[in-house]
């Protein structure tokens, strides 16, 4: 898998190469993205990165740069480097969060930049001639969160209702707490199904919450069809799915509810019809 994902950046690396060279007078030379996800504060990681030259460049000595919000925990191995016209080159790239690092996002970036100017024709590399130097860079992106971080949301809450009228729509209130320990992002879903057979999916939109944190989530349904349904609110925190208990709703029944109101009706006329008579008697 990790030779197959190496052999797709490099074809988007020398893709891009190619079109650089025939956009503009350059020299082709990319390097791959660096993303380290969520880091622990206080610990150390590692993520390759691949440097790619095209066989138009030329050869050149490459001295590695860093900036960015990152630049201070980054370190690059190796730092200085040849590298021939057409060939690749595997660096690695080192991420020290210091324990006292705040939590967030954090951007920063690499760069490659060759030290000689590009030969005229027919000179050698290093040489007078005047031309133009390389040089390629790459962003690298970190998360840092607690050490033992834990992504967790908990449905405090659902309110819905238990008898809706067809073709009216069903509100759904979510109420949702952060019981992880770091910053979260919560992801509520609807899923209403008659007997064993689904008939809708709802995705809400996505909430932020912070530690503690409670939020409330609006979901909708548009009830069409008359029968007995079943609903349940399912709620994804990173790798984690949590679920409501089922929800019973009816959907019409009008006609039951008004002939119940209706014999509460003839009961107290009949009621009042029934006094009258006794007073004059």
């Amino acid at each position: 898998m990790e030779k197959e994902l190496r052999k797709i950046a490099i074809s988007l690396i020398v893709i891009a190469m190619f079109i650089a060279t025939f956009a503009g007078n350059a020299s082709g030379l990319g390097i791959t993205n660096v993303n380290f996800g969520d880091v622990e504060q206080g610990k150390t990681y590692n993520q390759p990165a691949l440097i790619v030259t095209s066989s138009a460049g030329f050869d050149n000595y490459f001295i590695m740069e860093k900036g960015g919000e990152l630049a201070d925990w980054i370190t690059i191995s190796p730092m200085e480097f040849n590298l021939k016209a057409g060939d690749t080159k595997d660096i690695t790239v080192t991420l020290t969060v210091p324990e006292d690092a705040k939590l967030g996002s954090y951007e920063g970036y690499i760069r490659a930049a060759g030290q000689y100017v590009a030969p005229a024709p027919g000179a050698t590399p290093g040489g007078a001639a005047v031309g133009y130097k390389v040089a390629t860079r790459s962003d690298v992106y970190a998360n840092v969160v607690k050490p033992g971080a834990v992504e967790a949301v908990s449905i405090l809450s659902v309110i819905a209702p238990k008898r809706v009228a067809p073709g009216s729509t069903a509100k759904f209130d979510i109420a949702l707490k952060n019981t992880g320990n770091i910053y979260t992002t919560a992801s509520p879903a609807l899923t209403v199904s008659k007997g064993a057979e689904t008939v809708a999916t709802i995705p809400g939109v996505a909430i932020e919450l912070s530690v503690d944190e409670e939020k409330t989530a609006k979901l909708y349904w548009d009830a069409q069809e008359e029968g007995t349904y079943t609903a349940v609110v399912a709620v994804t925190c990173g790798e984690t799915t949590t679920e409501s208990d089922p929800i019973r709703i009816e959907v019409g029944g009008g006609a039951s509810a008004f002939v119940a109101v209706a014999a509460i009706l003839v009961a107290v006329i009949a009621a009042v019809v029934l006094l009258r008579r006794r007073q004059k008697g």
